[in-house]
């Protein structure tokens, strides 16, 4: 309980950083009190609540079964009888309520926080700037001016050597005002400044339509008052935007709004059908009565063809004319129908997104408990370091998808499926690692990844024979020489063989039988040598024999060992083609192996005969 309190409070700390950066243009500058920027991490806080929930699960989960594994009591509660599922069950009754609590605090309170928070932000996006005027730069902040201060004497308030650039009546219109000095204040409604400049001049252009083309005027004074409107209140939001968002909804409300779009946009659907086809049918007449031909033809089925083909030369001009106009008309008309009625289903499935958020946030606390414990259980490791990385890479995939499916489905492009993609992918995931930890798996452990690299990319791996302290057998030198000899002769054979000189037969590979029958049975032979050598109580002769390579005959044999699995790879040949070249390339490291193995073979033998 403790790790998931602090890695809730992580999670959350982490979440609205990502928030203060988001606002941080928003809220800077504009003389927000403590009291108001308090409510307003307090309400975000909230709606980010159902977003830590999981990550705090997952972290905490993992962090408390990697410490069982690092410290060996996962392994004494097995031994003692005692299956994972149910070391887990304890947690996993808390995870289930924690998920019916997430679900609760979705429907009831993120609503209303984010109900406050809309028109938090709404306000904090209508607020005027507070009025801070610096030196030395141009300020902007003021609607329809750009002033410029020179020089700012901050105990009395004066500004001095102030430029003005007035273009609250357009840019061709701009006055610019010098002045000496100036001085500023607010009215006692705060809606307005009144700026006092002295001894100055301003030049601009009388706007009338006779001095269109004459020079700039030019005043001076020694005294001028302007007042500028600048509100710094507060405001509200208005009701009707803050009761549009889907958010600030619970799932009775959701539902309502959802069906009352829909009952609009089929009222609008048909209605637009409907003046389509009146409109068709208008211009179908309209054409009708302004072709005299159709009085010429007396038959009930028209070929409009015939009604073109029999028109004079100029009528023919103008029916082209006035259909192309028409059509391109109709065509306007239905791409804005169109537009309508797309933004119209986007702001329903809008509404069933936040619908569905509220099930799948909650059942992803579930997911992500079943991948978070069964993983602390495999990697055993504890503490803030590989289960920070594993959180943040899990977190972020569930992210990607759940984006990535919200988005598909409000443009339209996915079914409702994309509301539930995070959880569609996520969830094969936590049922694979809950099984995996249950039969004990070693997966993640490094020697198992080591293993797989080096069985299908042929790694590197070297022996690592060392003196024994107790030797009870000691080695048939005699007999060991001849191996040696007879391993050398070998060695220098298949060295030279078709199966390591010559490309795969793609063939062969996939479809019949390699036979490596002679390199299986080198590298047994080599194997039993060096078994029975390092009874040697020569650390000399223990040296040689680590010089001898660990032969992987598999990498120029079929890579599976189903043999269906074979041809369906053979079958797709751009994958045969990796797999053949993978065994090209095993097949030039045995053949390197070979020579190696020779002269260690040769090394060996001549420091035995030497020292016997």
């Amino acid at each position: 309980m403790l790790l998931f309190v602090a890695a809730f409070a992580i999670c959350l700390f982490v979440l609205l950083m990502n928030v203060l950066w988001r606002y941080a243009e928003d809220i800077v500058g504009k003389g927000l009190d403590f009291a108001f920027l308090a409510k307003f991490f307090w309400e975000f806080a909230l709606t980010l609540v159902p977003q830590a929930l999981p990550l705090a699960v997952l972290m905490a989960s993992l962090i408390t079964f990697g410490n069982f594994g690092e410290r060996l009591e996962l392994l004494a509660m097995k031994t003692s009888g005692i299956p994972l599922l149910r070391i887990m069950r304890p947690v996993m009754i808390f995870s289930i309520f924690l998920a019916g609590v997430s679900f609760y605090f979705q429907n009831v309170t993120v609503p209303r926080a984010a109900q406050n928070l809309y028109s938090i932000i709404f306000s904090i996006d209508e607020k005027s700037p507070e009025l801070e005027i610096p030196e030395g730069v141009f300020y902007s902040q003021i609607k329809g001016y750009n002033m410029y201060v020179r020089h700012k004497n901050f105990d009395t308030g004066f500004m001095y050597d102030v430029t003005i650039y007035d273009f609250s009546e357009g840019y061709d219109q701009m006055n610019v005002i010098v002045s000496d000095s100036a001085n500023m204040e607010t009215t006692a409604d705060k809606h307005h400044i009144y700026l006092h400049l002295y001894s100055g001049e301003q030049f601009g252009q009388d706007n009338d339509v006779e001095s269109k083309g004459k020079p700039y005027r030019r005043e001076g004074f020694r005294e001028k008052h302007i007042l500028l409107e600048f509100n710094s209140d507060m405001k509200e939001a208005p009701d009707g935007l803050v009761s549009s968002q889907a958010m600030s909804k619970n799932m009775n409300e959701i539902k309502h709004t959802i069906d009352s779009l829909s009952s609009n946009q089929d009222s609008i659907g048909r209605g637009n059908l409907s003046d389509y086809r009146l409109s068709a049918l208008n211009t179908f007449r309209m054409s009708k009565s302004d072709s005299a031909a159709f009085e010429k033809l007396s038959a009930k089925i028209i070929n409009a063809d015939s009604v073109f083909a029999v028109s004079s030369r100029n009528k023919q001009v103008d029916i082209k004319s006035n259909m192309r106009s028409k059509i391109q008309n109709q065509a306007s008309e239905l791409a804005i129908k169109s537009t309508n009625m797309y933004y119209g289903d986007r702001t329903i499935r809008k509404h069933w997104i936040e619908w569905m958020k509220k099930i799948t946030n909650s059942l992803s606390i579930l997911i992500f408990f079943f991948i978070g414990a069964p993983l602390g259980a495999i990697i055993r490791k504890g503490g803030l370091g590989v289960p920070v990385i594993v959180s943040v890479f899990t977190f972020i995939l569930f992210y990607l998808t759940s984006v990535s499916g919200e988005k598909m489905y409000r443009e339209g492009e996915w079914s409702i499926v994309g509301c539930w993609f995070s959880v569609m992918v996520l969830s094969p995931l936590s049922v694979f690692f809950t099984v995996k930890a249950n039969g004990d798996s070693t997966l993640f452990q490094w020697d198992v990844v080591l293993e797989f690299f080096r069985y299908w990319f042929g790694t590197k791996v070297n022996r690592n024979i060392v003196r024994k302290d107790v030797v009870i057998d000691d080695p048939d030198r005699q007999k060991c020489l001849e191996v040696l000899s007879d391993i050398k002769r070998r060695s220098i054979e298949l060295g030279q063989s078709k199966l390591l000189c010559s490309v795969p037969d793609y063939r062969k590979l996939f479809f019949g039988s390699v036979d490596a029958s002679d390199l299986m049975e080198l590298g047994a032979e080599l194997d039993r040598l060096i078994m029975e050598m390092s009874n040697s109580r020569d650390r000399v002769e223990l040296d040689f024999l680590n010089a001898f390579p660990i032969l992987q005959s598999h990498g120029v044999q079929p890579p599976f060992a189903k043999k269906w699995a074979n041809r369906m790879v053979g079958i797709v040949f751009p994958l045969g083609l990796l797999f053949e070249l993978r065994a090209w390339l095993f097949s030039r490291k045995l053949k390197r192996q070979m020579v190696k193995t020779t002269q260690a073979a040769e090394n060996l033998m001549e420091y035995m005969t030497n020292n016997k």
